[in-house]
């Protein structure tokens, strides 16, 4: 479904309730922000968002020598990672900058990260005979140790000021070109002027809010010629998770099902990784149908998830036939955010496809790829699917420049994908790669002096490469 904010903004915000669609807080009312005290902030390089895409962007770029300023709205960096408790790394071919970095970092903090060899964790393929090789191990991690390594890393290149609890408002634009942004900290309003803006939002919401064309839900098979596109697509988005964690405490525990929750609830599916201290992060997959997000207020929908989060928990102790394997076990937190998989997707200059996906480097013919992956499609809730590639593809820089406005990248799961090669590329390593092109991208249109789509991508590709990102096959397998 094609969507532009400038001419549905109207209908749909009103429809889905406005400024809180995705669980961003804005000023309470144009009143109180046109009367805000005002503080202007200049740079070369905005980063708005820092999750896995801004961490990597705003360390790319700051690192290269640009003055960045990072924006984001937790009080703590790694947006789904650290505040959705999604602090598992799965196997993936091609992330071998700056997330090894972080990695490395994460690991001299005792308990920080699993002890697990970076280089064991990138995707099996299959072998000759076409059997799949055994599966690599995820990297698992404490959300504190990545937020700490990152604003380590950050503060050491001594060009970044990070700006958290501070909450993008909207975007300043004149013709094709973003002026500024606005931000919202404190009852006070920033306004940041930048050369390049880099849109690592989860949800695309500066490229949303600059009038960029965007895309949400299935896409129809007519418009990228996907196999497994449906002919007819509907609004349906990918089903979302509040991870929860439980705790060993060695004794019998009974089970607790809270009043008004109601049994069997939550579906039983989950994934469940065991943290450095032993306590286990449980990952209910489909816990939540992914179009929730748009019809729901955002604190009914936090409380309900965490309805579903007692109902799993009591039915895994109750009801699975592996029963027994959490009798000692508990609840010690619930994550303070929702995990969401899929919202909106910015149209760029190329969108990326199930064919590329499934093509593979080999048969790919882009020249600009900036990033590979090779994570299985994988679909979650109405029309979900799983279902392994053959090794690694290519993502072009092209993805990372939404159409119609020149100074903007976008480095986010929001970044320009179809339905279904989302599925595969939004993992946070694959994001943080993509932060870390974008990040190298914005430095070299500074220094020579050149609109982001007029860069050399030859260049970037070099400097990609001697900073460890892999962009071939060959060396993601070595």
């Amino acid at each position: 479904m094609n969507i532009t904010r400038r001419a549905a903004a109207k209908t749909f915000l009103a429809t889905v309730g406005g400024g809180v669609i995705f669980g961003r807080n804005r000023p309470a009312s144009a009143a109180e922000s046109r009367n805000a005290p005002e503080e202007n902030i200049k740079t070369q390089v905005c980063v708005i968002g820092g999750g896995s895409g801004g961490t990597g962007a705003a360390l790319a770029a700051a690192r290269a020598g640009a003055k960045v300023v990072l924006l984001e709205r937790e009080s703590i960096l790694g947006g789904t990672g650290t505040c959705a408790w999604v602090c598992v790394w799965r196997p993936v071919m091609g992330a071998n900058g700056i997330p090894r970095n972080i990695y490395m970092a994460m690991k001299e903090d005792p308990l920080g990260a699993s002890g697990t060899d970076y280089a064991l964790s990138g995707m099996a393929g299959r072998a000759k005979d076409g059997k799949w090789l055994p599966t690599k191990p995820s990297l698992v991690y404490e959300p504190r140790a990545f937020d700490y390594a990152a604003r380590e890393m950050l503060e050491a290149t001594g060009q970044c000021q990070t700006l958290l609890a501070t909450t993008f408002c909207r975007a300043r634009v004149e013709n094709d070109t973003i002026k500024a942004v606005e931000a919202w900290f404190a009852g006070k309003r920033l306004v940041i002027k930048a050369d390049v803006f880099i849109d690592c939002t989860a949800d695309g919401d500066v490229c949303a809010d600059a009038g960029c064309e965007y895309h949400m839900g299935e896409d129809p098979q007519s418009l990228y010629n996907e196999p497994s596109a449906p002919e007819q697509a509907e609004m349906s988005l990918n089903a979302m998770t509040l991870c929860y964690r439980i705790t060993d405490t060695g004794v019998p525990q009974k089970p607790y099902l809270p009043k008004g929750v109601k049994s069997g609830s939550c579906p039983l599916g989950a994934c469940y990784d065991k943290m450095p201290n032993g306590d286990v992060v449980v990952n209910a997959v489909s816990m939540i149908k992914g179009n929730a997000v748009l019809c729901m207020e955002y604190s009914r929908l936090m409380r309900e998830a965490q309805r579903r989060v007692h109902a799993h928990f009591h039915a895994i102790q109750t009801q699975t036939s592996g029963k027994t394997q959490w009798n000692t076990w508990t609840i010690s937190g619930i994550a303070p955010r929702i995990g969401v998989r899929e919202t909106r997707r910015i149209l760029g200059d190329y969108v990326l496809t199930e064919n590329d996906c499934r093509a593979g480097l080999a048969k790919q013919s882009h020249k600009d790829v900036i990033a590979i992956a090779d994570h299985a499609i994988d679909l979650h809730g109405h029309r979900g699917r799983f279902y392994r590639l053959d090794g690694p593809y290519g993502i072009p820089y092209r993805c990372l420049l939404p159409k119609g406005v020149r100074n903007l990248m976008i480095a986010s799961r929001a970044a320009s994908f179809s339905h279904i090669a989302a599925s595969s590329c939004r993992l946070q390593r694959t994001m943080m790669t993509l932060g870390q092109a974008a990040g190298n991208a914005a430095a070299l249109a500074i220094k020579h002096h050149v609109d982001p789509r007029r860069i050399d991508v030859a260049e970037l590709q070099v400097r990609l490469q001697s900073q460890g990102v892999d962009i071939t096959a060959l060396a993601s397998h070595s």
